[in-house]
């Protein structure tokens, strides 16, 4: 069975391997695609991206007052689909 989590974004339910899981590391938002990073964790989908930044969900799903940097997940999603679209 495979579990069913929330993006922080749109708040859609799907399956965790649907969606990217999320950890902030010292202050910055950085992607987890192996899920071995320690820590409080949150999922995203890739295309919901700009959507959590408007709506300030890292810091909602993160728990922080502070202002996280997401900068680190910017570029990993964009490499990301770049390389699909290579691929396809």
């Amino acid at each position: 069975m495979v579990p069913i989590r929330s993006c922080i974004a749109c708040r859609s339910r799907e399956s965790s391997q649907e969606l990217l899981h999320l950890v902030v590391v010292e202050g910055r938002v950085v992607p987890d695609p192996n899920r071995t990073l320690n820590g409080r964790g949150a999922w995203l989908h890739s295309k919901c991206f700009e959507l959590a930044v408007q709506r300030r969900s890292f810091q909602r799903a993160f728990k922080s007052g502070e202002d996280l940097q997401y900068q680190d997940l910017e570029v990993f999603l964009k490499s990301s689909f770049m390389k699909n679209k290579e691929q396809k």
